[in-house]
């Protein structure tokens, strides 16, 4: 199984970035730059300013294009967003298939594997 993630914002995003990636790929999963052939997708968000949360947003209309026309089965989205937005998000984004807010990273495996976790 492949997967994509693209990490926005803060250094501390980057870190949660890097620690998610070494649980997928401690279970088994390849990381791929191409989101085009990743069976999931994984944006971890950042929400400090504005023009931050716009940007989140946007990377995830543009990367949502993936699961509705190539082969990815699941988006997920991580970090500040999901943290801050909470069920205005879950609302606003019907594309995504799980938020998981900045505590709940460490639930990245599950949620990548299709386990029914709903927005943490």
């Amino acid at each position: 199984m492949k997967l994509h993630l693209a990490s926005l914002g803060c250094a501390k995003n980057l870190v949660d970035s890097e620690i998610m990636m070494g649980r997928l790929i401690k279970a088994g999963w390849t990381h791929t730059p191409h989101p085009e052939k990743a069976d999931i997708i994984i944006v971890n968000t950042c929400s400090f300013i504005e023009s931050a949360a716009n940007e989140s947003i946007d990377t995830i209309l543009e990367l949502a294009r993936h699961k509705q026309a190539g082969i990815c089965r699941r988006l997920i989205v991580a970090g500040c967003l999901p943290e801050r937005f909470r069920e205005e998000i879950v609302e606003s984004l019907p594309e995504v298939d799980l938020f998981l807010g900045t505590g709940a990273f460490d639930k990245i495996v599950k949620a990548a594997s299709g386990f029914a976790i709903r927005n943490l």
